[in-house]
């Protein structure tokens, strides 16, 4: 099972998971990254879509809405993202003012839901966490949010801490209990020379696998706990984002490790 891919991004489009990769069914994940002046133009069929930016500022034109200039941060440790919301069969244009780098994922759906613009003002970024496991985790459409499938965020770790911890999972429809969302992490670090390392385990075994995660790489988690941990001396980011049969959001945590959340 192949769950780990290193990104070596190019100017365009670069599609860094496509339909039915790393054993996703319902993401898909591009990374654009253009010069001044460069556009991007897409239109969604029968998937919905939810558009970030890394780093740069860019003019954005969405079908029905009018034209917002997005993105005020150098990095992405460098302030709250912006991006925006789009509807199944929308179309839209990206064009860049500085050197930019941006996120889309999409999900399939036939519902066509309003598209909407998410500014810097409308993110509330919350720390979670406590002593070495504290984060800083920003919701860019979360589950409160409208949307049809997808929900997506960013998690900004401080160096050396643990993250997605204590461990969790969303890979059984049990609800109210826990419900099946399946995820893909986006990495960065600062410097970018860091590195962290990442477990992706189930409860039966039969997924057990540790990762060294550097920058650009991305890691799906069809299922099982998923906690991560940065190296000493290092900032971590993952851009994350859920999509499943159904958008609720319910964790189930680890019980050998929940005691953690209760010390």
């Amino acid at each position: 099972m192949e769950l780990q891919k290193r990104c070596l991004l190019r100017t365009g489009v670069n599609r860094v998971l496509t339909s039915g990769e790393m054993s996703l069914s319902f993401l898909e994940m591009d990374i654009i990254v253009l010069r001044p002046a460069e556009k991007h133009r897409e239109k969604l069929a029968e998937k919905e879509g939810i558009l970030t930016i890394l780093s740069g500022r860019a003019r954005v034109e969405i079908a029905g809405l009018p034209a917002e200039t997005l993105g005020e941060r150098r990095d992405v440790f460098g302030g709250k993202p912006e991006g925006a919301y789009l509807g199944s069969g929308v179309s839209f244009t990206v064009t860049a003012e500085t050197f930019l780098e941006a996120a889309v994922f999409r999900s399939p759906v036939l519902e066509a839901l309003s598209s909407y613009f998410v500014r810097e003002k409308d993110i509330c970024p919350e720390k979670r966490g406590g002593s070495n496991s504290s984060r800083f985790v920003s919701d860019i459409v979360g589950v409160k949010s409208p949307a049809a499938r997808l929900i997506a965020g960013e998690t900004v770790g401080e160096p050396g801490n643990w993250s997605s911890y204590p461990p969790h999972k969303h890979d059984r429809d049990r609800l109210p209990e826990e419900s099946l969302l399946e995820e893909v992490y986006f990495f960065r670090f600062r410097p970018e020379t860091g590195f962290g390392l990442m477990r992706i385990y189930t409860e039966d075994g039969s997924i057990d696998q540790p990762f060294l995660v550097r920058h650009n790489d991305l890691v799906s988690i069809p299922r099982g706990y998923h906690p991560v941990a940065a190296a000493a001396g290092y900032e971590i980011y993952y851009l994350w984002a859920l999509a499943g049969p159904k958008r609720v959001m319910r964790v189930y945590e680890d019980p050998v490790h929940s005691w953690v959340n209760k010390k």
